[in-house]
């Protein structure tokens, strides 16, 4: 009876011992979380040109916009100190000087008070508009007929001053006695051309450019300006414009090196390059192959983060990467990091810099101690 007992516990007591060594039941294995790859940081680099356009130089405090921008990272100015009309320095002798005559320049004073701080300045001069120019001038350039006109013959007219015509000697000679008196007379580090092209409306189509139009086509122009302005002689007369355009930046360039050898010089363009050919005869890729311009800055003036990267990639289809200083809309923006958004593209792009357009707008809206350039 015992050995009876003991065959019928043995098989159970091994039954359960190997219930015992059995691992116990695992729970179902998860899936590893999916990390999103990291954004891509591209340092600037020790040249990268980081720059304010400042648009009303007379009112501008020197002292307080030259020691926010070197604490906030910038390391150049563009400052328009001249239009078509106007000299916004004092005692000017090649055009009317808005700032009156004064005992001190503030102009020179700031100047060195930028370059003490590290801050690089270049003159900008709007070439083709009388911006702030006084009304007495304004009289004056429409009574000798040296304004832009379109193709109903009434001068072209933007906040209340004039264009003026490209084709006219008086209007280039204006234009380079004032970028030598600049030049010479301030030590800036380079000169920048803005509206150096035709106004928006198509245009001119004043005497003076018919006749010269004429001469270079070698006969007269039957109907004028139908002719030109959608009829069979468009295209000869958008090459003739872009050829106008081309000497001005041509001598405007030459004239301001051999008043400052070494001198930089940068112009403000529209980015999409046949447009800016056809509407506006400013061919910024020739200015650059030619040398008239050692870089240029497209007003690549949008919000869309796609349509910014695009006309950037335009851009690049025609200019080098080191030769580009990415005009920035900082004025439409709501947040800083949209603006900064864009800087970051500039740098993964390996641009030569950004602009922001414009130190008025950015101190303004302290958006400068924002971006984070540091």
């Amino acid at each position: 009876m015992a050995m009876q007992n003991f065959r019928f516990t043995l098989p159970v007591l091994l039954c359960l011992f190997a219930l015992s060594c059995a691992s116990p039941p695992r729970p179902p294995v998860k899936p590893a979380p999916v990390i999103p790859p990291r954004p891509v940081v591209v340092k600037p680099t020790t040249t990268e040109v980081r720059a304010v356009w400042v648009s009303d130089t007379t009112r501008l405090d020197w002292d307080t916009a030259t020691r926010e921008l070197q604490r906030d990272g910038f390391n150049t100015m563009y400052v328009n100190l001249a239009s078509a009309g106007a000299a916004l320095y004092p005692a000017s002798q090649a055009l009317p000087s808005i700032t009156g005559k004064l005992n001190s320049d503030p102009v020179a004073q700031g100047i060195e008070l930028a370059h003490r701080r590290g801050i690089a300045v270049q003159a900008k001069m709007v070439v083709m508009f009388s911006f702030r120019s006084p009304t007495e001038f304004q009289h004056k350039l429409l009574k000798s007929d040296r304004v832009m006109r379109g193709a109903d013959g009434k001068p072209i007219v933007q906040s209340g001053s004039y264009w003026i015509c490209p084709s006219q000697p008086a209007n280039r000679d204006a234009a380079l006695a004032e970028i030598v008196e600049m030049v010479r007379r301030y030590p800036v580090d380079g000169v920048q051309f803005d509206y150096l092209r035709y106004n928006e409306e198509p245009s001119c189509f004043c005497k003076h450019c018919r006749a010269d139009f004429e001469h270079a086509l070698g006969r007269p122009v039957r109907h004028w300006p139908a002719d030109v302005l959608g009829g069979e002689l468009t295209k000869r007369f958008n090459d003739w414009r872009q050829t106008v355009i081309n000497d001005w930046a041509r001598q405007l360039s030459v004239a301001a090196r051999q008043a400052r050898p070494g001198i930089k010089i940068t112009a403000a363009v529209f980015p999409a390059l046949e447009r800016a050919r056809e509407e506006k005869a400013q061919d910024w890729k020739l200015w650059l192959d030619r040398g008239y311009v050692d870089a240029i800055c497209p007003m690549n003036y949008t919000t869309d983060a796609r349509d910014f990267e695009a006309r950037c990639r335009s851009v690049l289809k025609f200019a080098p990467r080191d030769r580009v200083v990415m005009g920035l809309a900082e004025w439409k923006f709501q947040s800083p990091d949209e603006l900064r958004r864009q800087m970051d593209l500039c740098r993964q792009l390996g641009l030569a810099g950004f602009a922001l357009f414009s130190y008025d707008d950015a101190a303004t809206r302290h958006f400068l101690p924002a971006v984070e350039l540091h």
